[in-house]
C-alpha cells in the first residue's frame, strides 16, 4: 500500500509559488522541518515550473501607447516626407549611405578585416614581402600554434578548477552525470526507487557567481576540442602534400633516367671506332723498277 501524501508537499508549492519562484529551496525546507533534498525531489516530481507557468497571467502581446509630438511641435518644420532639407550638407561625400573607403568603424576582432595594400604602415608594408609563403612552411607553423593554443587553454582549464570551492567542484560533476532516485508505484501499488537522469534541478540551485567558473571550463573545454581537430587536419594536409610531393620527384627522376639511357643507346650506336692497326702506304711510279 502505498505512503499518504505528506501535506507539507503541497505547502512546498505554495510558498515557492507565492514567491513567484524566487524563494530558494533551502529557506522553503527550514521552514516546512524537511531537508532540502526533499523538497528538491518535490519540486521534481511535481512538476513546479510547469505548473508555474500555466498558472501565470498571459500578456495580451499589445504594444504600449506612444504618444506623437505635441500639438505645435515644429522640430520637423522644413523637413517634408523625412528628407534632409534643400542644401544640407550633412552627408556630402557619402555616396549610397556606405561608410567611406578604407573606414574601420566596424573593425572588432580582425578576423574579416580586409588587408588594402595603400593603408598598410610602413612595418606592414616590409613584413608583407618577408613572409615566408612555401607550403610546407606555412602548414608547420599552423600545427606550432595549434598545438601551443591547446597547451594555454589547457593552462586556462587548471587555473580555473584549481581556484573552485570543493561546493563547485562537485556541481561540475553532476552537470556531467546526474542520477536522483524517485519512489513510484506500479500497477500492482508497490513502491519501489527508480533512477531519473536530471540535470537541470543541479542548476537550479547553483549561484551566478559558481555557474561561471563552471561555464568557463566547459566553453574553454569545447574551444578546445575544435582547435585539436584543427591541429589534427593540419597534420594530414601535411603528410598529403609530403607524400604528393615524393610522388612527384620520383616521376621527375624517372623521366630524367629514362632521357639518360636513351641518349646512352644513341651514343652506342653512332659511334664508329677506328682500326689503328692499319697501315697505308703510297708509292711513286717507277720507284719500285
Amino acid at each position: 500500500m502505498a505512503r499518504p501524501r505528506d501535506p507539507r508537499r503541497d505547502e512546498a508549492f505554495r510558498l515557492w509559488k507565492e514567491s513567484s519562484g524566487t524563494k530558494k529551496l533551502k529557506d522553503i525546507a527550514d521552514e516546512l522541518g524537511v531537508s532540502s533534498s526533499t523538497v528538491r525531489k518535490w519540486k521534481a516530481t511535481d512538476k513546479w515550473e510547469e505548473k508555474f507557468k500555466r498558472s501565470a497571467p498571459k500578456s495580451n502581446g499589445s504594444a504600449p501607447f506612444r504618444p506623437g509630438a505635441p500639438i505645435g511641435n515644429k522640430n520637423a518644420k522644413g523637413n517634408k516626407g523625412g528628407k534632409a532639407p534643400h542644401g544640407n550638407e550633412n552627408a556630402k561625400g557619402n555616396r549610397g549611405g556606405a561608410a567611406p573607403k578604407g573606414n574601420k568603424n566596424s573593425v572588432r576582432t580582425g578576423e574579416y578585416e580586409t588587408i588594402m595594400w595603400d593603408f598598410l604602415n610602413e612595418d606592414e608594408r616590409q613584413l608583407f614581402g618577408e613572409i615566408e609563403t612555401d607550403p610546407l612552411f606555412q602548414i608547420d607553423l599552423t600545427i606550432r600554434e595549434l598545438s601551443l593554443r591547446e597547451r594555454r587553454m589547457m593552462q586556462r582549464i587548471s587555473r580555473i578548477e584549481n581556484g573552485l570551492s570543493e561546493k563547485q567542484r562537485r556541481v561540475l560533476q553532476q552537470m556531467r552525470k546526474v542520477k536522483d532516485i524517485v519512489q513510484t508505484s506500479d500497477k500492482n501499488g508497490l513502491v519501489k526507487p527508480v533512477p531519473v537522469m536530471n540535470e537541470r534541478l543541479v542548476v537550479t540551485e547553483i549561484e551566478e557567481t559558481e555557474m561561471r567558473a563552471i561555464d568557463d571550463i566547459l566553453n574553454i573545454e569545447e574551444a578546445l576540442t575544435r582547435v585539436t581537430d584543427k591541429r589534427l587536419k593540419a597534420i594530414r594536409q601535411k603528410y598529403d602534400m609530403i607524400r604528393l610531393m615524393d610522388e612527384h620527384e620520383l616521376k621527375i627522376r624517372g623521366i630524367y633516367l629514362s632521357n639518360e639511357t636513351k641518349q646512352a643507346e644513341l651514343e652506342r650506336l653512332t659511334a664508329r671506332p677506328v682500326d689503328n692497326s692499319v697501315n697505308i702506304t703510297i708509292t711513286r711510279k717507277g720507284d719500285g723498277k
